[in-house]
């Protein structure tokens, strides 16, 4: 649990704009000149002693695990919340809250949509209505905090890919808080954010940069790039009375454009951007990672290609870096990075990495930087997926895929994808049997694949419950040409289950018995064993069906293959045994 120490007081430091400017640049710094879809911010109107809010965040949370990236929250204390501690009432809040005259709460709006439904149920239809809106104007912008001084240099850009429907818009720039801790009215039935009988607050609206309602921008003609910039001394408490320490390791800063104003409101928003954030230090070495993300170099590799946004939150330029990887505590991967990255600025850093088949925990751990020891790591969850063989009577041949939906096959979906994400197939969604407690329906289809090609098959369900249980048992399967059954999933998979295959020629499958052979040690880095009778000849081939290695047996029963000179990764053992049996048996080679 978080360590707390409480604090009363009965005073508020205050912070301010400094000043703000508006810059013309010719080059965005940040923003996107492509046109993309529009981002969503559910404004919900919430309070401490509100019994039924905390389901609302419930329904909040998960909405922006759906949506990630292109929903964002901004939780507004004004009704049912005391001015005990921890006190969220603001100034922006209560004005926010009276001029859209918010009747009750749990209530939000879903980018200033005036007029329509306001309670919780509503916010996911809303959602799903705008998800595929393209924006007219595209928003990005980055805050600098010196954490000294606590002042924030904050720049946003604005980029209009089209027209705006109104010569002046408005751009709005606030704070938020996370991970307070302190009373909810009702929190354990949220127990996400409940903890020993404490709640945790998120999303908390803290202060509002510009006016409440937004700076006027303009012109708002495409091709147009505007630059706003702020000075802003973020204040040490906010709150009067029984304020709460304004944590700099746990704010974030969102900008909104809003169409027009009617009625002293702002509305509605046509794009929001969740602005990327760096705490600035007085130390002259400080490098830090902010963010680590993964892509896969394709869907039968185990090497994975990682960018890190480095932050340097230092006063000198970094120049170097030395980083040791450590997957599971175990084995490690050793990099060394040169280049630039100036003072209170991010740049991005990539390499590649073979992370072993199944779930992983991976320690990126900064050992260096411009040749000075330092001691900084961020852990970071991979996984490899495990593959699986789909045997084939020749180049060109038909696997079978069984889908068993439930009773709401209007939820689900599902792809098989090749290796450069080209569709090989799909299905769904299915029927919906309206009125039924349960029901089920098989779906069976039949698909045309090629040899030595690497697929992935993924199934969907649109809510999070799978295709079981409560609605009916349902399951997917995936049979070889030769109606092996090769992959048999149950149907609680919550939003998506994925599986990797592998297609391989062999026209002559009477067995498939994996007991007849040991295989050790698996993984290895050196030498392998194979122990079984009869062994006429053993093949050694990749993910992608590739041949690597073959030796030709005298129906030995013990062989030891060199394979210190192979690539980490995943390869299969094929053994042919005497009567045309075959076995084959996955491999990981370790380095």
């Amino acid at each position: 649990m978080k360590i707390k120490t409480c604090l009363l007081t009965s005073m508020m430091l205050l912070g301010g704009v400094l000043f703000s400017q508006e810059k013309n640049y010719d080059t965005p710094q940040f923003v996107s000149t492509e046109p993309s879809l529009k981002n969503m911010l559910i404004e919900e109107f919430t309070g401490r002693n509100c019994h039924a809010c905390p389901e609302a965040h419930e329904i909040a949370n998960t909405l922006m695990r759906e949506n990630p990236e292109r929903l964002f929250l901004i939780n507004i204390h004004e009704a049912l919340s005391p001015e005990t501690y921890p006190n969220f009432k603001t100034e922006d809040g209560r004005i926010i809250t009276n001029t859209i005259q918010i009747g009750y709460v749990p209530s939000g709006l879903v980018n200033r949509r005036i007029g329509g439904d306001i309670s919780p149920s509503f916010w996911e239809g809303y959602i799903y209505e705008m998800s595929d809106d393209v924006a007219a104007c595209n928003i990005a912008g980055q805050v600098v905090v010196n954490e000294a001084t606590r002042e924030a240099t904050i720049t946003v850009e604005v980029y209009y890919t089209s027209d705006s429907d109104f010569d002046i818009n408005y751009l709005t720039v606030a704070m938020t808080q996370d991970s307070v801790w302190g009373y909810q009215n009702n929190g354990q039935i949220n127990p996400e954010q409940y903890v020993n009988g404490e709640y945790c607050h998120m999303h908390t609206l803290r202060d509002i940069i510009t006016s409440t309602w937004g700076d006027e921008i303009g012109p708002t003609k495409a091709g147009t790039l505007i630059t706003k910039e702020y000075t802003y001394n973020i204040p040490e408490i906010i709150g009067l009375p029984n304020g709460v320490d304004v944590d700099l390791e746990n704010i974030n800063f969102y900008a909104f454009v809003c169409d027009n104003t009617d009625y002293g409101i702002s509305y509605p928003i046509q794009n929001v951007a969740h602005l990327s954030y760096l705490l600035g230090t007085q130390e002259s070495i400080f490098p830090y990672i902010e963010k680590i993300t993964e892509r896969q170099a394709s869907v039968c590799s185990n090497s994975k290609t990682f960018a890190l946004n480095m932050q340097n939150r230092g006063l000198d330029e970094l120049t170097s870096i030395k980083m040791l990887m450590g997957i599971d505590n175990g084995d490690t991967f050793e990099y060394e990075w040169n280049g630039s990255i100036p003072s209170y600025k991010s740049g991005i850093i990539e390499f590649d990495m073979d992370v072993p088949i199944g779930d992983h925990n991976i320690d990126f751990k900064i050992v260096e930087a411009n040749g000075v020891s330092v001691n900084s790591t961020k852990s970071f969850a991979s996984s490899s997926d495990d593959l699986s063989v789909l045997y084939l009577n020749s180049e060109n041949d038909e696997i079978t895929i069984e889908i068993m939906q439930d009773r709401n096959g209007h939820e689900t979906t599902w792809q098989l994808l090749d290796d450069d994400n080209n569709i090989v197939a799909s299905g769904g969604p299915y029927e919906y049997y309206f009125g039924q407690s349960s029901a089920t329906e098989l779906h069976t289809i039949n698909v045309d694949v090629t040899a030595d090609q690497c697929l992935k098959f993924t199934i969907y369900d649109l809510v999070g419950n799978g295709i079981c249980c409560n609605v009916g048992d349902g399951y997917y399967k995936i049979y070889d040409a030769h109606g092996n059954l090769v992959l048999d999933g149950n149907g609680d998979f919550g939003y998506e289950a994925s599986h990797t295959l592998s297609t391989v020629i062999y026209d002559n499958v009477d067995e498939l018995d994996d007991d007849m052979y040991v295989i050790y040690p698996n993984p290895t880095k050196d030498m392998l064993t194979i122990e079984g009778n009869s062994m006429r000849q053993i093949t050694v081939f990749n993910t992608i069906g590739q041949t690597v290695m073959t030796f030709e047996c005298d129906n030995d029963e013990v062989v030891n293959i060199d394979v210190e000179s192979f690539s980490a990764g995943v390869y299969f053992i094929r053994i042919f045994g005497d009567e045309g049996s075959v076995v084959t048996q996955k491999i990981s080679i370790a380095k």
